[in-house]
């Protein structure tokens, strides 16, 4: 759990810190106010990386030059310094300088209305979902995810290159390493698809989503790839001038009663879906580190009834950042809780227990 997170010159948060309880911490304020911001800065330290932006320099205030969070876990203390020029991750007072190295000091989960992407959105948001979970479980998948990305930006230059020259013979020699690194991916995330599949069965179940399940959609046979394969479709990758098979083009089909969820699911049963996927990463990483990861939840169950909101706190466990116009009705009073009231970037605690 989080114990104090401090923060300097992020977004619109007034500097300050916030004590958190080991319990439900409800963030509580007018759209605009600051509460995602908070979020988002709870998960920038805790991961590195935000879930809103690529454009990490947006973060910094606007009438400022540097951010600086530092937040206190299970007796480690993390830090992160961002500039125009610089980013700075240290971790029990020593700088660490790959982001795998970096990963996993703290488990957190982020819950976000916008998950709903997951189920409507293209391929490229489901397979972010899987990568990022595998990375989270295995940090050293980054490097191999990043390494890929730079193999296909190299071979789809090639390609492109060889719309006007002759350059088979280099071709089959770069495909060596495309073909080693893209089958590690496969045999990764083959690795980690049945433990996914039956938490995701599982939170489905606990939603009354009939027969939730998750399929492997590979865009070669038996997700493994090969110089034959490779040359097949060498002539219509050259015409598109990039790569056209491989981890970066395979998808993940969600099914409810063995129907695409995207077809099929009505808007109440894709946020439903949205949340036990998020459940289920939350569920996969206590089982591999044997503490409950922080729940980060952005305006989540805001368009469910109030029963299906009181399912969803019932089956939470742990910290919990709870951000919301509004506290909800159900009884909470005798957990461990604060309330957390935002104001123009301003933090006030109204109750506490």
């Amino acid at each position: 759990m989080l114990k104090k997170i401090n923060y300097q010159g992020f977004r619109n948060l007034t500097d300050g810190s916030l004590n958190c309880v080991d319990g439900l911490n409800f963030i509580i304020g007018d759209n605009g106010a600051g509460k995602t911001n908070l979020l988002e800065a709870i998960f920038y330290v805790g991961c590195a990386s935000s879930f809103r932006i690529r454009e990490e320099k947006n973060l910094i205030t606007s009438d400022r030059t540097y951010l600086r969070i530092n937040a206190q876990s299970n007796g480690t203390e993390a830090s992160i310094y961002l500039d125009s020029d610089q980013k700075k991750l240290i971790l029990g007072g020593n700088e660490i300088h790959r982001l795998s190295e970096y990963l996993g000091w703290v488990g957190i989960t982020i819950l976000s209305i916008d998950d709903i992407w997951l189920i409507r959105g293209a391929p490229a948001k489901r397979r972010s979902y899987l990568d990022w979970l595998i990375a989270q479980l295995k940090p050293s998948y980054l490097s191999t995810i990043s390494e890929y990305r730079r193999t296909i930006q190299q071979r789809n230059r090639l390609l492109i290159d060889m719309k006007n020259n002759d350059h088979n013979g280099l071709i089959d020699s770069f495909d060596e390493k495309f073909i080693s690194i893209a089958n590690e991916i496969y045999s990764i995330r083959a690795q980690f698809l049945p433990k996914i599949k039956e938490k995701v069965r599982f939170f489905g179940d606990q939603f009354d989503l009939y027969q939730l399940d998750i399929e492997y959609q590979s865009s070669v046979p038996e997700m493994n790839i090969d110089q034959k394969t490779l040359k097949h479709n060498r002539n219509r990758e050259i015409v598109f001038g990039h790569t056209l098979i491989g981890p970066h083009r395979d998808d993940i089909l969600i099914t409810i009663n063995q129907k695409p969820c995207r077809n099929y699911a009505s808007e109440g049963e894709e946020r439903a879906v949205a949340i036990a996927l998020r459940l289920s990463e939350a569920e996969m990483l206590y089982e591999q580190s044997g503490h409950r990861p922080v729940l980060l939840l952005d305006e989540v169950g805001a368009e469910l009834d109030e029963s299906k909101k009181a399912q969803i706190f019932s089956m939470l466990s742990g910290q919990v950042f709870y951000a919301s116009i509004r506290l909800p009705s159900y009884n909470f009073q005798k957990q461990p809780h604060q309330v957390i009231n935002v104001k123009r970037g301003s933090l006030e605690i109204s109750a506490k227990n």
